[in-house]
């Protein structure tokens, strides 16, 4: 980065458009992972757009299922979704899932988003999350999960098209001819991560984010116990609020937040 004040410099954004920008590697994701905090936020009256970076087509356990048919499902699931929580906008990048790669092509397509709606917050996967492995002795019954190489990837992309991508002028200069200039985010938000700091209070929303993951038909067995899981997960972050942050709330969804701009 340059000297800002230098004559000729191009001035950086820092007023938002929209209040968020959800960014997921595969459909459901942002739904399990903040779907509670973006239907709180809209209907406080703020706009939220939410992205998938891949497109989703290896979320089956059909071999023989045609990739596009997949693709167009999930597609209309996750709009269903966001109608149920009312998120504004959903934007699809139609990367391949399973093989997304931290590349110019994926950062690029990060960074004209961001400069697109030109968010105040993102939101998004802590790619420094490799694994989830609660001990076997204390917790028997619990298995680890490791986390998908999609999720790590998406983090990493958007880490790098925060900065310098999305605020760097001489980045990606052909976007300014689109009129898509340099934003400031002000506040990265990492979901599943293990150094949590933020809890947001979703008891007035969690039947909207059970909806909105029933919504994804095609990943989740109907006679599952998926909506009795997502309530034990999002009390179990409030207990957590509450041991950690003094909280009191009934359901909650948790963060790592970073803050990445101080208005004067």
């Amino acid at each position: 980065m340059g000297n800002r004040n230098a004559p000729g410099a191009m001035e950086v954004n820092t007023i938002s458009d929209y209040e968020a920008m959800v960014i997921g590697a595969h459909p459901d994701d942002t739904d399990i992972s903040s779907a509670g905090t973006s239907a709180l936020w809209a209907q406080q009256g703020k706009k939220i757009v939410w992205v998938c970076m891949t497109d989703g087509t290896e979320g089956s356990e059909i071999p023989h299922l045609a990739d596009t048919d997949l693709m167009l499902t999930r597609e209309q699931e996750q709009r269903m979704a966001c109608d149920t929580l009312g998120v504004q906008s959903v934007e699809f990048l139609r990367f391949p899932d399973g093989a997304l790669v931290n590349n110019q092509s994926t950062r690029k397509a990060v960074v004209r988003l961001i400069r697109k709606y030109r968010p105040r917050i993102v939101i998004t996967h802590d790619p420094t999350t490799h694994l989830y492995a609660p001990d076997p002795d204390e917790a028997p019954k619990q298995r680890a999960y490791l986390n998908h190489p999609d999720h790590r990837a998406t983090g990493q992309i958007v880490f790098d098209a925060l900065f310098p991508g999305a605020v760097n002028p001489r980045a990606y200069r052909d976007l300014l001819v689109e009129e898509l200039y340099p934003h400031q985010v002000h506040e990265l938000y990492l979901f599943f991560s293990d150094q949590e700091n933020t809890f947001i209070d979703i008891s007035e929303t969690i039947a909207l984010k059970v909806k909105s993951i029933q919504c994804h038909v095609s990943q989740l067995d109907p006679e599952g116990e998926w909506p009795e899981w997502i309530k034990e997960r999002a009390a179990a972050k409030a207990k957590e609020a509450k041991e950690k942050k003094g909280l009191t709330m009934q359901y909650a969804e948790a963060f790592r937040r970073i803050k990445l701009h101080a208005p004067n």
